[in-house]
């Protein structure tokens, strides 16, 4: 009976670290894959770089990207999302049904980058990365980089629109969200911190090179990141 006892426990134990294991073994991957992404992604400039060369320099991640178009007024713009989750899939779709009362494994974390190309060149550049804040808050912790040239307005969802008029090439703007009571009042507790960086061409090579410093140690690490400045300084 006692070994019974023991060896139902040893399975227990395997079935809830088995997860983690692989949790963790993914997530380094995954982190540096993006790093080497986010390392290439310093030598293409949107406005400069054309479609072919950024498409070259990218195709050793052609695994995690994923094509599809936008219109905009008739203009056809081609896109490439590429995106690097922490979590892999099988673990969600293993742990839901278990309904456990606590979290194991890693703070859901992911890093997305975006290319948008127009007319032959490669004319956007955005790059995500996110941290749930607390377990079950819709919106996580986030710092989000746009990277365009000044002749590409008509980019769906682009500059056009949504930047300062007295904006000289780059621009930092933050947000946050809180918790809301029954009545949906704000509570207290805040969270969620946001943080968005919109450059072109004119910004400085200090400004662009800090809008690229993503720290991908929040893919890896068992302790949350906790605001968007250690997702980017």
């Amino acid at each position: 009976m006692r070994k019974t006892v023991t060896a139902i426990s040893l399975a227990l134990v395997l079935l809830l670290l088995a997860p983690l294991v692989c949790e963790v073994a993914v997530s380094h991957y995954r982190r540096w894959q993006a790093s080497k992404l986010l390392a290439t992604l310093r030598d293409l400039h949107p406005g400069a770089t054309t479609e072919v060369q950024a498409r070259a320099a990218l195709k050793p991640f052609s695994r995690y990207g994923q094509p599809f178009e936008q219109d905009r007024d008739g203009i056809k713009v081609h896109k490439v999302d590429y995106q690097f989750y922490n979590l892999p899939e099988w673990i969600g779709s293993l742990l839901r049904p278990l309904n456990l009362p606590f979290r194991i494994g890693l703070p859901w974390t992911f890093v997305e980058v975006e290319l948008a190309y127009m007319d032959s060149s490669l004319a956007e550049i955005r790059i995500i990365e996110m941290q749930e804040d607390q377990p079950g808050y819709p919106h996580p912790n986030s710092a989000s980089v746009s990277i365009y040239a000044t002749q590409f307005e008509a980019l769906p969802n682009g500059p056009h629109g949504r930047l300062p008029e007295n904006f000289q090439g780059y621009w930092e703007y933050s947000r946050s969200s809180g918790s809301l009571d029954e009545k949906g009042n704000l509570t207290g507790f805040t969270c969620c911190h946001a943080r968005f960086v919109e450059l072109d061409e004119r910004a400085t090579s200090t400004q662009r090179e800090q809008s690229l410093n993503f720290q991908l140690h929040c893919l890896t690490s068992i302790l949350r990141c906790k605001d968007d400045r250690q997702l980017l300084p």
